[in-house]
């Protein structure tokens, strides 16, 4: 059996990385404050200064006059006058909003801007990876002991069970005491819980940053699903990845290919990577470990090929620790929920919270 980690951006964020989308737009806001003063806004930012306000650096601060900007490209405007919140999904799902509402008039426009914003969000976190490999780049023991973890027999589905102890009945001859002795087995291991070590573990990394590859070790691989910083044989992919939508059809039988430029599923054409997460799941039965993932809708198309796969064991979960009294999990299986169609895989192979465990454990 393998593992397959799913790794988003909650894993950077518990190795101190301001990876968050709230660092990013603070992190925006500063650069715009500082071009403002040094009166040299440029078409990057293609923003200008809106004549009907006037600043006054000494007594009025720079939020409160984030309206005296003007911003030309929509996802700049989205991010500092619109909204804030903890990932990056939002924005995808704001992008997916506005694509919905183009027409051929604004295509071309709408592109550019979010190319442009991507551009823009490559070099902040560019500068966030380098921070991080100049002060620290050590693994953290307690993700690592979670990906090299056994899988419990008591954490997989009905299916997988059986076929496991099917697997493990090497002395029966025909039907009847085969029969016996796979409730035999199914009962020894349900009872001691039996683990069972991952022959590979494949990191299918949907950062941009490499910090998954602190992890690697002698049988485990990282695809970096989404791409990586800086590289032009892995160019990143940011954009939506729902083709299950009931309005993806629509844009899709529009039959312009503008329309299509920012879907990930197409841009997964780019590199073999995409292929290469097909061939590992189709080789054995796997469990899946979220790792910092909040498994929302951007990614739905790749996540429903992954859960209701046929080799798919189980699907296990390393919430985030609020407090001593939240945590995320619940939040992220509802997510999850909606990337499954079959809600009886959904209850059966999601584990229950009695199982998971935190991805870092809070302290107090």
């Amino acid at each position: 059996m393998n593992k397959v980690i799913l790794i988003g951006n909650g894993f950077d964020l518990a190795h101190g990385m301001k990876t968050s989308y709230n660092d990013f737009i603070d992190d925006f806001e500063k650069e715009v404050k500082s071009k403002y003063f040094q009166r040299t806004l440029d078409y990057n930012f293609d923003v200008t200064i809106n004549s009907e306000y006037t600043f006054n650096p000494s007594n009025l601060s720079f939020k409160q006059n984030i309206e005296a900007f003007k911003f030309n490209n929509v996802f700049f405007e989205y991010v500092l006058n619109r909204f804030k919140a903890p990932n990056y999904y939002d924005l995808e799902g704001f992008f997916y909003e506005v694509l919905k509402q183009a027409d051929i008039n604004n295509i071309d426009k709408l592109n550019s801007d979010f190319y442009s914003f991507i551009n823009h969000l490559e070099k902040y976190l560019t500068k966030v990876e380098d921070e991080f490999i100049e002060k620290n780049n050590n693994s953290i023991s307690e993700i690592s002991e979670h990906i090299y973890s056994p899988i419990l027999f008591n954490e997989l589905s009905q299916d997988a069970k059986l076929f496991l102890s099917r697997k493990y009945d090497a002395w029966s001859i025909n039907e009847i005491s085969r029969k016996i002795a796979t409730e035999r087995i199914y009962g020894d291991f349900k009872k001691v819980n039996k683990s069972f070590d991952s022959e590979t573990i494949l990191l299918l990394n949907f950062n941009y940053t490499g910090t998954a590859d602190l992890y690697k070790k002698d049988k485990a691989q990282t695809i970096n699903i989404h791409g990586k910083l800086n590289d032009a044989e892995n160019p990143i992919i940011f954009g939506y990845g729902d083709e299950l939508d009931s309005e993806y059809s629509v844009i899709e039988n529009m039959n312009d290919n503008r329309f299509l430029e920012h879907f990930k599923s197409i841009n997964y054409a780019k590199t073999e990577n995409y292929k290469q997460v097909l061939e590992y799941i189709d080789s054995d039965l796997f469990q899946v470990c979220i790792m910092g993932h909040s498994c929302g809708n951007t990614d739905r198309t790749l996540l429903n090929t992954i859960f209701e796969h046929d080799n798919c064991a189980s699907v296990k979960i390393y919430y985030y620790q609020k407090s001593a009294t939240q945590d995320y999990y619940l939040d992220v299986y509802k997510n999850i929920s909606r990337n499954f169609n079959s809600k009886a895989k959904l209850r059966d192979r999601v584990v229950n919270k009695s199982f998971c465990k935190p991805l870092i454990s809070f302290l107090e």
